[in-house]
């Protein structure tokens, strides 16, 4: 299921990692039940994009968290289902495996898991040049 044409928003959810995830290994500061994974970190070669990162995001069954969206990222979801509530824009939206999805920059968001399992998604975000 393909969802680009309707979301403007968070999770990641994605390019939640920016601010939490350090070099080598998992985020620090995040609630209970909430991990990101570092898969890799690439050079770019598109103008104004520095780097892209592609982070694997895990909620536990019943784990929230609420945060400013830091940058864009393109998102997959590949276990689990997501409620990502946009206080920004007042919109809800829930994705489950196989939906994608993008994140807009400084959107306030909710992300919870609402499942009796793991909600895991991918995402690339792209860190524009300074």
């Amino acid at each position: 299921m393909l969802r680009f044409s309707n979301i403007a928003i968070a999770s990641g959810f994605f390019a939640i990692a920016l601010l939490a995830v350090p070099g080598a290994g998992r985020a620090q500061d995040l609630p209970d039940g909430v991990s990101i994974d570092v898969i890799a970190e690439y050079p770019s070669m598109t103008q104004g994009v520095e780097t892209i990162l592609f982070r694997k995001i895990t909620l536990k069954p019943g784990a929230s968290w609420s945060l400013t969206v830091p940058a864009q990222s393109l998102c997959e979801g590949t276990k689990g289902e997501l409620v990502v509530v946009d206080h920004t824009s007042g919109d809800s939206y829930t994705f489950a495996e196989g939906d994608r999805w993008f994140t807009t920059p400084g959107h306030e968001v909710t992300l919870s898991n609402p499942g009796s399992v793991d909600h895991e998604h991918l995402f690339y975000t792209l860190m524009v040049a300074k």
